[in-house]
């Protein structure tokens, strides 16, 4: 079966994340859901923790410099051989996917 038809077969989940204090409906694969979620966690502690260093309090240049500095750590990083738990790194097109569909809620 090819991989657009497999993705057609999947099921969806609505996940609601919270970012800089909004909240944005994203529709994932189960897979995805913990991925995710975990992001969203990492993007509002430093959003937090930008909160506390620094006198910004603009929600948009908060999360601005969180993306920056999440961005800038990523690079920073060698890429992993396989991920921290073990499990197998997502396909490139997936994360493409994923990325879209995120760009897409924030378009709302």
């Amino acid at each position: 079966m090819h991989r657009a038809a497999q993705s057609v077969n999947k099921t969806m989940e609505t996940l609601e994340v919270t970012l800089g204090g909004r909240t944005y409906p994203l529709t994932l694969s189960p897979e995805e859901v913990q991925t995710v979620r975990e992001a969203a966690a990492a993007v509002e502690q430093q959003i937090s923790d930008l909160k506390r260093q620094y006198a910004i309090t603009d929600r948009i240049d908060l999360m601005a410099m969180a993306a920056l500095q999440i961005a800038v750590q990523s690079k920073s990083q060698r890429p992993p051989e396989a991920s921290s738990d073990g499990g197998p790194e997502w396909p490139q097109g997936d994360i493409d996917s994923l990325l879209q569909r995120i760009h897409s809620a924030l378009d709302r």
